[in-house]
């Protein structure tokens, strides 16, 4: 099993009949021994963390296809995972294992068992996919799938572990980005089309959820 995190540059990749772009942010997971291919264009020089763990991992971090996944806040943690090598000390193994794992549990979050989530609960992330920019509410969204919010809100972080809130925050900051790192648009700009009511707001959930301000994230993502 291999986990790799892009940093700067990008690539694409091909598998299973199918090709990706792979840009700065993207968190790939390629089972052990599955082919795949991957191209590098002439784009800046890319650099990729790459994790290969030993042994036997729990099942839940096993993947069972190749897949690639705009996670930038898998971002900031690899970068801290390759400053622990460049400077290693007595504490860089312990270190560097559990930045690995917190990568890997950020692609197993992501790959959650589908039988853990009945079709309405597939839907309700659906709606908040889609429409992240626009004002989603819990009764809102309720109503739309025939639940009682509170029931709507239990059995969502029950499947997707965290709340309705939360997630679709994370795709605001997620499609952010995005847009950060393949536009020229203001940061303020790139708030209002993500569904965040201004700069600071975006910049608040950005740092929590990446790690890095917008502005901080968009150079880095340009200029490594």
């Amino acid at each position: 099993m291999t986990l790799a995190v892009v940093l700067s540059g990008g690539f694409d990749g091909s598998w299973d009949g199918h090709e990706d772009s792979c840009p700065p942010g993207t968190l790939v997971v390629e089972p052990a021994g599955e082919a795949h291919a991957n191209r590098f264009g002439p784009r800046s020089a890319s650099r990729i963390a790459i994790i290969q763990p030993e042994g036997e991992l729990p099942d839940l971090l096993q993947p069972r296809s190749r897949r690639a996944t705009f996670r930038p806040e898998a971002l900031p943690i690899a970068d801290r995972l390759l400053d622990e090598l460049r400077w290693p000390d007595a504490v860089t193994p312990l270190a560097v294992e559990g930045m690995a794992l917190e990568i890997a549990a950020i692609a197993a979050r992501q790959a959650a068992p589908s039988r853990q989530r009945p079709p309405w609960l597939h839907l309700a992330a659906s709606i908040l996919e889609d429409r992240y920019a626009e004002s989603v509410t819990l009764s809102g969204l309720a109503d739309e799938l025939n639940r009682h919010p509170g029931y709507l809100a239990r059995a969502f972080r029950a499947a997707y572990g965290r709340p309705v809130g939360t997630y679709l925050r994370q795709v605001r900051v997620r499609r952010a980005a995005e847009l950060l790192g393949g536009t020229d648009a203001a940061i303020a700009e790139v708030a209002l089309r993500v569904g965040f009511v201004d700069q600071s707001h975006l910049t608040r959930w950005f740092v929590r959820f990446v790690g890095l301000s917008p502005a901080t994230y968009r150079a880095k993502v340009r200029n490594s």
